[in-house]
């Protein structure tokens, strides 16, 4: 602190005192509870009118360790911790070593713990961390940033470099499905014009337009439902069919069957099987190549992962 308040100068003072110097240790991690400890005999309240509690514990600190090499100066904090399924032992392996958190060092006195403002007030952040039977060990300091890759990604033309599905891809796979073990996969229905050949996927109890395909985009045709171009739906917990197929918009949906390309015509592998298992078909994709081309089917490119600049530019 720049100014000492006036009380702790007081006790810095005096020869002899019956209260003592406390530290406070807070931990903030986003997404996770605030942790505090106390190096103190008993937990603290601080401050003591309205403030947080926080819990005792055994906290060492090491001397600040600097040196001329151009190194950032970095120190190690202690915190006694046994317990294995303890509140910070749990954090620790939740969010994998609580590296990048903030750590927060303030210094009261027990005697004036109704003072809203410290006596010191340090914060910095966790490099790493190391766990022994009886504490926990954290190197504490300033994050170098000659020590994080410069750019962040490395971009590929051709290539997404996010996780499918995940928070920087940001697709979502439709929720409409149907489970059942009456489906079946019958291959190499051939017709005279190569748009109208298909293979079949049956289910003999029905249910796949309410379920499923109800919810696609297309019109009602009588009984049947006529699908836009594109519509794609997946396979699951099938012994050979798992993946996505693209539903053939020349022939209607029905209730119990739904036509897909047969592979001449572009459609993917489809092998011969009988029903038994328990297959879900779910609309949408269950996956994903990393290519353009599927980030333009799942209409998602605004987000595809490839050349920086992609709206507009070359892969545009």
């Amino acid at each position: 602190m720049d100014i000492l308040g006036a009380d702790y100068i007081t006790e810095q003072n005096k020869i002899a005192s019956s209260g003592a110097w406390i530290w406070l240790l807070e931990i903030t991690t986003l997404g996770q509870t605030t942790l505090r400890f106390a190096n103190n005999s008993s937990d603290v309240v601080w401050p003591s009118v309205g403030g947080d509690t926080y819990t005792r514990s055994s906290l060492l600190m090491d001397d600040l360790n600097i040196t001329t090499s151009g190194e950032f100066p970095t120190y190690k904090l202690q915190v006694g911790e046994v317990e294995l399924t303890g509140a910070l032992r749990t954090q620790i392996k939740a969010t994998a070593g609580l590296v990048g958190s903030i750590v927060r060092l303030r210094i009261v006195h027990s005697d004036h713990l109704d003072l809203t403002t410290p006596a010191i007030d340090e914060a910095s952040e966790i490099l790493s961390c190391e766990l022994t039977a009886s504490a926990v060990i954290f190197t504490v300091g300033i994050p170098s940033l000659l020590s994080k890759r410069l750019p962040r990604d490395r971009y590929v033309p051709g290539f997404c470099r996010h996780r499918f599905a995940g928070a920087l891809c940001n697709y979502a796979q439709p929720s409409f499905s149907l489970t059942s073990s009456s489906i079946s996969f019958v291959p190499g229905v051939d017709q005279s014009t190569p748009d109208e050949r298909y293979n079949a996927i049956w289910v003999p109890d029905g249910g796949l337009l309410a379920a499923v395909f109800n919810n696609a985009p297309g019109a009602a045709q009588g009984s049947k439902r006529a699908l836009d171009d594109d519509t794609v739906f997946s396979i699951l917990g099938s012994a050979s069919n798992d993946g996505w197929f693209i539903a053939n918009n020349f022939h209607a949906v029905a209730d119990t069957y739904v036509r897909v390309f047969v592979e001449d015509d572009g459609g993917r592998a489809f092998v011969d099987e009988d029903a038994g298992a328990d297959i879900t078909i779910q609309l949408g994709y269950s996956d994903c190549d990393k290519t353009l081309e599927a980030c333009q089917l799942r209409d998602n490119t605004q987000n595809y992962g490839g050349s920086p600049g992609i709206v507009g530019g070359v892969y545009g």
